[in-house]
């Protein structure tokens, strides 16, 4: 996925200077709502059997730097309610996700309509999880806890109606390391590396102004 993402950074990049021309800076901002699907939950380089179906929302604001290219940062809300393991089907995720990111689009405006591609890297934090574990064992404490990773995203849309209407798809790529703490102080350990991998398809739709 990081190579990827690098290849529609280098593409975006590459339509940018070519199209070049002096430089307008104008503000440009998106709300958009979409769904993600399909993909694999990965643990330790060892695919699991999980649902990384989720809803999101995201808003993204920057400028336009030239009418072809943008550049902006976004924060997202993603809700994983899919099973963590589809042989237990009852055992959900119950997680919830920030994105924070940058975003940077390369665009080719058209009459009436802006196809463009879209590349977005940065991290996301976990606000709450139902995976998160506080247990005691021997009058000792262990606390176990979902925390954030690396975030990105890379995918294609238009923009329709003069730029009013946003429509993309893509691919969503997420880490959700793992935190153990016993409170005894005898084992502390923080893996954002090591954790939870998965990248899915998304769709997703919106306004611009």
């Amino acid at each position: 996925m990081k190579k990827i993402l690098l290849t529609f950074v280098a593409a975006i990049c590459a339509v940018s200077i070519s199209f070049a021309a002096s430089p307008v800076i104008k503000y440009a901002g998106e709300v958009n709502v979409g769904y993600a699907a399909g993909g694999k939950m990965r643990y330790e380089n060892t695919a699991t059997k999980s649902s990384l179906h989720r809803p999101f929302v995201e808003t993204i604001h920057g400028v336009s730097i030239t009418k072809y290219a943008f550049v902006g940062a976004g924060l997202g809300l993603q809700g994983y309610f899919g099973a963590l393991d589809k042989d237990i089907p009852e055992e959900k995720w119950d997680t919830l996700t920030l994105p924070l990111f940058v975003n940077l689009k390369g665009m080719y405006p058209l009459k009436g309509v802006t196809p463009y591609i879209s590349a977005s890297f940065g991290g996301s934090v976990i606000p709450y999880s139902g995976q998160n574990v506080n247990a005691t064992s021997d009058g000792i404490g262990i606390k176990a806890k979902l925390i954030g990773g690396f975030y990105c995203d890379c995918g294609a849309g238009v923009k329709l109606l003069n730029d009013k209407i946003n429509v993309g798809i893509g691919m969503q790529h997420q880490q959700m390391g793992v935190k153990l703490v016993v409170s005894d102080g005898s084992y502390s350990e923080s893996d954002s590396e090591g954790g939870y991998h998965g990248t899915s398809f998304y769709v997703k739709v919106g306004f611009c102004w």
